[in-house]
């Protein structure tokens, strides 16, 4: 004999109404709780960038003591003379390849003119005192993080008719190559000059080693200069070049997301100079 139906009493029926509508509570309560946590956490991602994008950029700077004898611009006219230029980078910045570079148009321009994951910036400076200098220049890397200076090249271009590109040294102590034809280290070639304008000026494809390799309270010096003369009104232009060489071996995955902010320094180091 089979067994026999109840029909649930009214007041199980009010019952499992409400169990029902608890469960729906905790239900919309929980995906709220997650969508925030979501939300919170997109915020975090969103601000780490921020920070990261404020930090790739780079200020030329001239020596506080020096503001009467040289004067920096973003364009060759000094219609707005100064002596600090600040520079935005791109949004941000993944690693490239040289021959990725539009090197064509890096040259004969004036203030930004970054590319597709590259800085390139131009300015100008000039003798703005009575009397011929001597003056040395200097770029400091700040605020280095994860090792990313291991994998950044930064090409110096002077007055449009020298070029120098500077990188960190290899782990065996020689020097790093602008580029190479692999990013695997036992059979990686040197990448051959493409021939361009830039290529020219740079006349090689060996870098010139960073002044100092290991950071100094997280900064790293790229370069100083020995003296250069410049006589009064006399303009010189810079134009510089910044990327992340993705043949490098040392540009991995675990340099997403770190830090850099690069300041090129200039001083006078002697007033009333003779010409050498």
């Amino acid at each position: 004999m089979g067994r026999e139906f109840t029909k649930p009493k009214q007041e199980e029926i009010i019952k499992n109404q409400k169990i029902r509508a608890a469960s729906r509570r905790r239900t919309a309560t929980t995906i709220i709780i997650i969508f925030l946590l979501c939300a919170l956490l997109l915020t975090g991602a969103v601000w780490g960038t921020i920070v990261f994008i404020d930090s790739n950029s780079m200020r030329v700077v001239v020596d506080k003591s020096n503001v009467g004898d040289i004067s920096i611009s973003k364009t060759v006219d000094f219609s707005s003379p100064a002596t600090v230029l600040k520079m935005d980078g791109p949004d941000e910045i993944s690693n490239i390849t040289y021959d990725w570079i539009l090197k064509d148009e890096v040259l004969g321009k004036e203030g930004d003119h970054h590319g597709d994951n590259y800085i390139a910036y131009s300015f100008f400076l000039k003798n703005v005192s009575d009397s011929d200098i001597l003056y040395r220049n200097s770029i400091v890397l700040n605020y280095v993080s994860k090792d990313i200076e291991r994998a950044v090249r930064i090409i110096v271009i002077e007055d449009e008719e020298k070029a120098t590109c500077y990188a960190v040294t290899r782990s065996d102590g020689t020097p790093e190559y602008i580029a190479y034809d692999t990013d695997v280290r036992d059979t990686q070639k040197p990448l051959p000059l493409g021939g361009s304008k830039l290529d020219e000026l740079l006349g090689t494809n060996v870098t010139t080693p960073f002044a100092t390799d290991e950071p100094k309270d997280s900064n790293i010096t790229v370069f100083e200069s020995p003296d250069i003369f410049l006589a009064v009104g006399e303009v010189r232009k810079y134009t510089v070049l910044i990327w992340l060489e993705g043949s490098d071996s040392d540009c991995m995955d675990a340099i997403l997301g770190a830090k850099v902010n690069f300041e090129y320094n200039f001083r006078v180091t002697q007033v009333d100079a003779i010409q050498p």
